[in-house]
């Protein structure tokens, strides 16, 4: 059964070759250190774990002043939130009169998603066939800096600041019921299927070039029930990471589009099944509207659920009749003769 369902898309401001590592030329005491993380514009999720100033713990690290390998090779640096003590194995130190170049990208578990690529010339990395799907799903953040030493080196640099910020997008959807206060309405296995899925990112130019392959996203064992007499009148589902893109509406010739289905039951003040059963509710489905998500943003979906959609009619009252009081007509001895004062 297909319903037609109203979405009303909300924009929420976030929220980013081996060779080995060398130690080359290490003067006593000027040691490559780094400061707390910076990360703007964080989300708020559950379902994907999104790494913010208040809980990071660790970032990977590239850099040099020759290639973006030969001092830092992909280096995991690991350290408290909010202090500033991150360290990492095997001490590298400042080589005076040298430009380093930085770039750095958190989380770890990412590793072996595509390939990692350097790119010197311009400071950055660069990731390819990077896939966000229902298997990997992860907030990726991404920093570059640069430092250049003096000639001759008296002091140490200060530590290398990293400002991390979001490469994906968050959606989620939020189910309101549109029915009355006492009824009961029930989500379960919502499905959303048709973003593009694997893409290439470019540090340089901070832009993702998509690819064709797509992903839908399950949540098979959710269940979100929306009763407004309990106080509760939303329930949301989890957030899904996606890659930065652009959606195109139903009926539009080429393009992406998405679609989002759901199972629903409905029961009355009686707990009695209106729609569906305990056993299995009833399938809705639709195609999200138009829209560009865009890197370091979530998008909520409120999908208000009321009877139309799941081939309820409402009983409705029609315009009332009336019938019209009729004017008696009288025959003479029906006339009152008020007597005369004489």
């Amino acid at each position: 059964m297909k319903g037609k369902i109203l979405f009303l898309a909300v924009m929420a401001a976030a929220w980013t070759g081996c060779s080995t590592t060398e130690t080359i030329d290490q003067p006593e005491g000027q040691k490559i250190g780094f400061t707390s993380a910076h990360i703007g514009n964080p989300v708020d999720t559950r379902a994907v774990s999104v790494i913010e100033k208040a809980n990071i713990n660790e970032f990977i690290v590239y850099g040099g002043y020759n290639d973006m390998t030969h001092v830092f090779d992909g280096v995991s640096v690991t350290g408290t939130p909010n202090a500033d003590d991150w360290t990492y194995s095997t001490t590298r130190y400042w080589v005076a009169g040298k430009t380093y170049k930085f770039a750095a990208y958190a989380p770890s578990a990412i590793k072996g998603n595509g390939t990692i690529e350097t790119d010197f010339a311009t400071g950055s990395l660069n990731f390819k066939g990077y896939t966000s799907d229902a298997s990997n799903q992860h907030d990726l953040i991404y920093a570059t800096a640069t430092e250049t030493t003096q000639d001759p080196l008296e002091q140490a640099p200060a530590k290398v600041q990293l400002k991390f910020s979001h490469l994906l997008s968050l959606i989620k959807f939020t189910f309101i019921s549109g029915f009355g206060n006492d009824i009961t309405v029930t989500v379960k296995n919502l499905n959303v299927s048709g973003m593009i899925s694997q893409g290439d990112y470019t540090g340089s130019t901070n832009s993702w070039t998509l690819g064709s392959a797509t992903a839908a996203f399950t949540e098979i064992a959710s269940a979100t029930a929306v009763n407004k007499t309990s106080g509760q009148t939303k329930a949301s589902s989890v957030d899904f990471a996606v890659l930065p893109q652009t959606i195109v509406a139903e009926g539009t010739a080429e393009g992406t589009k998405v679609t989002v289905s759901f199972d629903v039951t409905v029961q009355d003040n009686q707990n009695e099944y209106i729609v569906g059963s305990a056993e299995a509710g009833v399938t809705v489905s639709a195609t999200l509207p138009a829209y560009t998500w865009v890197a370091g943003n979530r998008y909520n979906y409120n999908v208000t659920i009321a009877g139309e959609n799941v081939d309820l009619f409402p009983i409705e009252f029609g315009t009332p009749d009336v019938t019209p009081i009729t004017d008696a007509q009288f025959d003479d001895s029906d006339e009152i003769i008020l007597p005369t004062n004489n």
